[in-house]
């Protein structure tokens, strides 16, 4: 397996051995298997958020993953103690999530890994780049990966099955005059493409319907009569309402039509240019999930609380930027509502 963690290792010391790099590897190796079994999406939240702040910051961990990272590589080098290489943390916690994020793609959309991706791209891309090299060199790789990952999904989940024609149907007398069939090994196949088809294609009508108003209906006016930055959040967040997968880029474009100045804000300032239609749109946000984890859902959290106290908040942003955020956001807090589709 090719991967990062002798460079990355540099971070914590200038030069590590073959034996921390050995060590580092198993436990990366350890870590992702045991992530990609978390069934529970607010456990996978809240991992993915203390893996992003592993990442961003001082590189600091919150003391109940630097113990579960210490026990990983403790299993193969004794002697780590994570107080005292606390960076080596966010290295093991990364490249296990880039890990995690190699598995093959399935046609799903609403899978551990696709959880995992979309709030690790969430989290990590609010966050202020760092200023030490190294470090913003492997937390570029992580959000790098789970932008891409994520894309690659959200298109795959789209795509439609092949309905196969059905096989013939048998029926067998046993003894006794009891008869048995292969219909449901015969049809299911079929029902259940049909199923899934129609789910993508219902979804894409959904969307289309709500396109074609160019009408908020969070806000209960004409597109043309809100400002550009309120409404580009208030269309990602509408947009999201109407997806039954994570976003693709046509959703984003879509979401962005109108973009005209594409003026830049920082958080405070988009709060303040949303003003009183900030109510309103917080009705349109599952707020369980965007309070309960405040890095993964900063947009969101900032629209139903008002706090704006976060890392990455006096970053100015173009319109476009927190409209494509609303969407990402949005969309993950819906689906963390609505659940996995399989493992």
């Amino acid at each position: 397996m090719t991967d990062n963690i002798p460079l990355h290792l540099r971070i914590t010391r200038l030069t590590p051995t073959n034996e921390d790099v050995d060590a580092c590897r198993a436990a990366v190796s350890d870590l992702a298997k045991a992530w990609g079994k978390v069934k529970q999406i607010d456990a996978i939240a809240a991992k993915a958020a203390a893996i992003a702040a592993s990442l961003g910051g001082d590189g600091t961990p919150a003391p109940e993953f630097g113990t579960e990272i210490q026990l990983a590589v403790q299993n193969h080098a004794s002697a780590f103690l994570y107080a005292e290489q606390p960076l080596q943390v966010g290295v093991c916690a990364g490249m296990a999530a880039v890990s995690l994020m190699k598995l093959e793609l399935g046609n799903h959309g609403r899978t551990i890994v696709d959880f995992y991706t979309n709030a690790l791209w969430s989290a990590l891309a609010f966050q202020p780049a760092l200023t030490d090299e190294k470090r913003e060199n492997l937390r570029r790789e992580v959000l790098d990966r789970a932008q891409q990952r994520s894309l690659e999904s959200a298109e795959k989940a789209r795509e439609r099955d092949v309905v196969a024609d059905p096989i013939d149907l048998v029926v067998t007398i046993a003894e006794g005059n009891t008869a048995t069939t292969n219909f449901k090994k015969a049809a299911m196949g079929a029902i259940e493409a049909l199923r899934r088809n129609a789910a993508l294609d219902r979804e894409e009508i959904d969307f289309l319907w709500w396109l074609q108003l160019s009408r908020s209906r969070l806000l209960n006016r004409p597109l043309a009569q809100i400002s550009e930055t309120t409404r580009l959040v208030a269309s990602g967040i509408e947009a999201s309402n109407h997806l039954r997968r994570l976003p693709a880029d046509v959703h984003r474009d879509l979401v962005l039509r109108t973009m005209d100045a594409d003026p830049e804000l920082d958080l405070a300032e988009l709060l303040v240019e949303i003003g009183d239609d900030r109510t309103l749109l917080a009705s349109g946000i599952h707020t369980q999930n965007v309070s309960k984890f405040p890095t993964v859902f900063p947009l969101l959290n900032a629209i139903v609380t008002g706090e704006t106290k976060c890392d990455g908040a006096k970053e100015k942003r173009k319109a476009s930027i927190w409209g494509g955020r609303a969407l990402l956001e949005g969309a993950l807090s819906r689906m963390m509502v609505v659940g996995m589709l399989s493992k």
